[in-house]
């Protein structure tokens, strides 16, 4: 009986002391702030706000689909292009069966997306600069191609053979 109680005794004790201790973090090394690069300019700017009749009804503004698939093979189509100032939603699929929640980034848009296998992942872009800016899936390393093209000398948009 004497060493129950003895043995229980000590597992209260060290039960308190354990409880006691407290947890210690030390936060010394972590960075304040993230690096910003300063001579980096946003690829896509809000433009002048739409009136609010505009946003009930539908804006007159045309909007322009497009769909990018995240396949085991990388995107496709691999180089999207646009036209600076025109709105555009953009529809990214993931249809990889091998992995199926992985991630779209377009950083220079600020889109970061988490996309699920089989479902559709929307979001809208209005570009304001000129330029080739990459889009990609960190995990599977797939990259693509957003050009942003504009002026006399830009291609033509193609319209849908029909509608």
């Amino acid at each position: 009986m004497m060493k129950k109680a003895v043995f229980g005794f000590f597992i209260i004790l060290l039960s308190n002391s354990v409880c006691i201790a407290g947890w210690d973090f030390d936060f010394s090394r972590r960075m304040k702030s993230a690096p910003v690069e300063e001579s980096r300019a946003p690829a896509s700017q809000e433009g002048p706000k739409d009136h609010i009749l505009d946003m009930v009804f539908g804006s007159k503004k045309a909007l322009n689909e497009l769909v990018v698939l995240n396949t085991e093979n990388g995107f496709v189509p691999s180089t999207v292009r646009v036209k600076q100032g025109l709105r555009y939603k953009i529809n990214v699929v993931n249809v990889n069966k091998n992995n199926k929640n992985i991630s779209f980034v377009l950083d220079a848009f600020s889109e970061h997306h988490a996309t699920y296998y089989g479902e559709i992942k929307t979001f809208y872009i209005q570009p304001q600069a000129q330029g080739s800016f990459s889009f990609q899936c960190p995990e599977t390393s797939a990259q693509g191609r957003l050009v942003v093209f504009g002026g006399e000398s830009s291609p033509e948009i193609r319209l849908p053979a029909s509608e």
